[in-house]
């Protein structure tokens, strides 16, 4: 399998809109009509409802997980699982199946990370729902979970590759959050 045919895998399975069919599924609606128009999780989550989101989630963790996956299966290169990690991301971001419109990519990164690096992202993914769970505020548990893979990748001394892999898809993430929604008070707190 040449490094184009991974890429292009990569991304469509990084493309397969997984909230979108979620959203269809339990409501019969297109999420893109729903909210605020994102097609992902969290516009599931806030709209649709936590269920929906998990299976969701579920999905684009998945997608991530398997892009990586499939580059270390052909290849023990680390740069390669990264560029396939990047192109999923880049997949769900501007799905060939939403005419080139997706989500943030948040779920789809942290499954790259979890086949990545998962001594750096399960730790994060659970000092996420710690503070969610304490605090109930979603955005802030997000962001120190999201940030803190980073720092645990670099202080467990993963090859450098895979740290600044990390960082450049994170660096890629905040970008289209902010882009797209920025941090808004109305979606940082769960609503009772």
């Amino acid at each position: 399998m040449t490094v184009t045919m991974i890429l292009a895998t990569a991304y469509l399975l990084g493309s397969i809109p997984a909230s979108y069919a979620v959203a269809f599924v339990w409501t019969g609606r297109d999420i893109r009509h729903i909210g605020d128009g994102n097609p992902g999780v969290m516009n599931v989550w806030d709209n649709i409802g936590l269920v929906p989101a998990l299976i969701a989630a579920a999905g684009d963790i998945g997608k991530g997980t398997a892009a990586v996956g499939l580059a270390y299966w052909v290849s023990d290169s680390h740069m390669l699982a990264v560029f396939a990690a990047l192109a999923a991301v880049i997949g769900h971001d501007y799905s060939v199946f939403l005419r080139f419109r997706g989500g943030n990519g948040t779920a789809t990164t942290v499954g790259a990370w979890i086949a990545l690096a998962p001594l750096a992202t399960l730790p994060a993914v659970l000092l996420s729902f710690v503070l969610f769970v304490v605090t109930r505020r979603k955005r802030f548990s997000g962001f120190v979970g999201l940030t803190a893979v980073p720092l645990f990748a670099i202080a467990l001394r993963y090859p450098t590759e895979l740290s600044l892999g990390i960082v450049l898809l994170l660096a890629i993430l905040a970008a289209k959050i902010v882009a797209f929604e920025g941090f808004t008070p109305a979606r940082t707190r769960v609503k009772r």
